[in-house]
């Protein structure tokens, strides 16, 4: 269990020390590559219930077999929607996670629901909200798109597809 945690959290640091703001910085200097054309900013309209935006995945580093997701979820009725389940045929384990400080240290942890308002949005970002791939089964290359289901408290499913991101574009 420890060796597990600390790959994880290894894993996790790693991935943070390569997270990259978007919104901070101009990016028409940069050169356009294949990966860079893929359309993760659009909006996925999962159903008249929910719809998603900037769904990514981290691409993996070499030998380690976790990775995160991220995206807007917006919640167009006028009840909150709970989320209690992620499942994707990547990883052995997909989870719901939260990232906190703890005696001045990032720590993370699952939980058991994730609330969306009435109405409203929640984000799965870096350092907060995010999907946890846990014993990923195959390398996430930049480009991939990859299929999460969402699963809600009354047992409705959300498919939603998240591309996967070079380790810099998060």
């Amino acid at each position: 269990m420890k060796k597990t945690v600390l790959s994880i959290a290894l894993a996790l640091a790693a991935f943070q020390a390569s997270a990259h703001d978007h919104s901070t910085h101009d990016h028409s200097g940069h050169d356009a590559t294949a990966t860079d054309t893929k359309t993760y900013h659009e909006v996925q309209t999962i159903n008249d219930v929910l719809t998603v935006e900037n769904a990514r995945a981290k691409a993996t580093i070499p030998g380690v077999k976790v990775s995160a997701g991220y995206m807007k979820i917006t919640n167009d009725t006028d009840e909150p929607i709970r989320l209690v389940e992620a499942k994707s045929s990547i990883a052995k384990h997909t989870e719901i996670h939260r990232m906190f400080m703890r005696d001045s240290q990032m720590a993370m942890r699952k939980v058991d629901a994730l609330e969306i308002p009435a109405n409203g949005s929640i984000e799965l970002k870096p350092k907060d909200y995010h999907l946890m791939f846990m014993g990923v089964k195959e390398a996430l290359k930049p480009g991939q798109e990859i299929k999460v289901t969402l699963v809600a408290d009354n047992g409705e499913n959300f498919d939603v597809q998240l591309t996967v991101m070079p380790m810099t574009k998060y």
